[in-house]
Parts: C-alpha cells; sequence; structure tokens
C-alpha cells in the first residue's frame, strides 16, 4: 500500500506560491496554513520513516 502523500505534495505547492508572490528579491511571508500544511507533511514524512525502520527489522 502506497504511503499518502497529499500534504507533502500540497506544502511544496504552497512553498513555491509562497516564492513566487514574494516576487524577485522579496522575502516570502507564510500564513498560518503554510505552516499548518507543513506540520502534516512533515507527520507523514515521519510516519513513512517510522514504517520503513519497521520493514527492516
Amino acid at each position: 500500500m502506497p504511503m499518502p502523500t497529499d500534504y507533502i505534495h500540497h506544502a511544496a505547492r504552497l512553498s513555491r506560491q509562497l516564492v513566487l508572490e514574494a516576487g524577485p528579491g522579496g522575502t516570502p511571508a507564510p500564513d498560518a496554513e503554510y505552516y499548518t500544511t507543513l506540520a502534516k507533511a512533515l507527520d507523514q514524512i515521519a510516519n513513512a520513516l517510522d514504517q520503513l525502520a519497521k520493514r527492516r527489522d
């Protein structure tokens, strides 16, 4: 069964969008949605790494 990666892809899209909106030389300003999505993406990554570690044992 493949690991869910929805939040990981969503966080990547939001990151790219922030950089584009900041423009050349600008500083991206993340909002609450960005941090929430980033936290969920990191949870997905951590869960996947935990499952991979269990498979190796």
